[in-house]
């Protein structure tokens, strides 16, 4: 059967995300800006638009004091929804003695019962200076993606994360009904 659609798009700018954090059990509330596009599908003879999909990109830093664990709950999920991530992270302690960068692609899936990475692991490649400083992307139950970011033992740490991601609604192919949200919200939802 064929289906006639059109599509478009629409840039956004000046979103501002809430990423909720913890260091070492702590929570910590953060509000970062981004951009990106938002992919609409509409029919022929239709005039309304269903989301499809949406990219996001955004920019981290900040600073951690020894050896702690900081996780970010960086993209929230639901049922039917797909993420692509392509995030670069680089690491300098205080005296610039000791680096650590990365990047990380890969993809999570909600199944509605599960949030899952997509194969089974995100990919990255790694260079470092220290024994102890990771990131790694991983669950949070079934609500969000989130990253886990490891520090150093004595050491002060600055770190730049260069967040890019993708994020897919997959409505067309569900029997889901309603418009799926997109995340983050705009500023301006009319332009």
């Amino acid at each position: 059967m064929a289906v006639n659609l059109l599509t478009r798009n629409f840039s956004y700018n000046g979103v501002r995300a809430v990423i909720n954090a913890s260091q070492s059990g702590v929570p910590f509330t953060y509000f970062c800006e981004g951009s990106g596009q938002r992919y609409y599908v509409n029919k022929i003879s239709s005039t309304t638009s269903v989301i499809e999909s949406a990219t996001f990109e955004s920019f981290l830093s900040f600073t951690m004091s020894g050896f702690a664990t900081y996780s970010v709950d960086l993209i929230p999920m639901e049922t039917g929804q797909t993420a692509m991530i392509d995030t670069h992270i680089a690491v300098l302690n205080t005296t610039g003695s000791k680096g650590y960068t990365a990047r990380f692609f890969g993809g999570f899936r909600h199944s509605g019962s599960e949030l899952k990475a997509i194969g089974g692991s995100i990919d990255s490649n790694v260079k470092t200076d220290f024994s102890t400083v990771a990131v790694s992307f991983t669950q949070s139950g079934t609500q969000s993606v989130q990253m886990r970011l490891v520090g150093q033992t004595s050491e002060t740490l600055d770190w730049d994360i260069h967040i890019s991601y993708a994020k897919g609604f997959h409505t067309l192919s569900s029997t889901q009904s309603g418009t799926p949200p997109i995340y983050p919200k705009p500023n301006n939802p009319t332009s």
